[in-house]
Formats: structure tokens, sequence, C-alpha cells
């Protein structure tokens, strides 16, 4: 439901245009907020209720290909949502209390979720998010 928060134990996907992962190495460039935005777009994994892991890239992949235009060289990020707080909690110099919050899009995306509480040109935040990379996955649904 909409504001949820989405537990620590759960895993989140981000989508990296090409210009954020060179030769396929995801950059703090996908973790930084852009002009306007109040929070990074994310999507729940288990919210999709996919039996593996597999599976939920295969739906996230869908998912982008019916919303976004995706390059062959995009990528997906897989994150932990406690590792991605707990880090920034610890070691930013303000220790920053981010929020993952599911953030359904009306008649679209119903995984959508949002990463609160970051500021524009963080660099240093979006640093520390791309240390707590688990898996990176090509974007594109083949």
């Amino acid at each position: 439901m909409k504001g949820d928060k989405i537990p620590d134990s759960d895993n989140i996907a981000r989508f990296c245009r090409p210009w954020q992962a060179p030769e396929g190495e995801i950059q703090a460039t996908a973790f930084m907020l852009r002009t306007g935005e109040e929070s990074l777009s994310v999507n729940w994994l288990e919210f999709l209720k996919c039996s593996n892991r597999k599976n939920e890239i295969r739906e996230i992949q869908r998912i982008y290909s019916e919303t976004l235009s995706v390059s062959v060289n995009a990528r997906i990020a897989i994150l932990n949502v406690g590792e991605i707080r707990n880090i920034v909690r610890t070691e930013s110099p303000d220790n920053r209390n981010i929020e993952v919050l599911h953030d359904p899009i009306p008649g679209g995306d119903q995984s959508h979720s949002g990463v609160y509480n970051l500021k524009q040109d963080n660099e240093f935040i979006a640093e520390l998010i791309v240390e707590a990379i688990r898996e990176n996955h090509p974007a594109r649904y083949e």
C-alpha cells in the first residue's frame, strides 16, 4: 500500500541507464536525484511474488520494457533495503536515515517504490549505495 515501509529484509531494483553503467559497471550517478525528484525510483522485488530471483528479474525487465525506453546497455542494480539503510546511516556524515517506501503508480507499475530522504547532488551518499549493490543484470527484456 502506498507509503508502506519496505522491510529491511526485502530487496529493490534500480534501473540504470547506459551512461550510468559504462561497460556494465554501475556508477554512483545511477543513485543521484535529478532536479525536481523527491525520491529515487526503484521497484520492490518481493512485491512481485515471484518464485525466485530469475523470475523477479524477468518481471522487472518486462515492466521496464513497457514503461521505459530500454537500451541494450541499460542495467538493473539489485540492493537489499536494510543494507543500504545501514551503510548510509552509519557512514554518512549526518547519519542520514533514508526510507524506502512503497509508491505504486495508479493504473500502472504496482511494485514501484521510492528511496526517500536523499538530497540533490549528494554524490557521497550515492557512492555509499553503490557499495551495497548485490547484483547487476541486463535491463533489456529478451
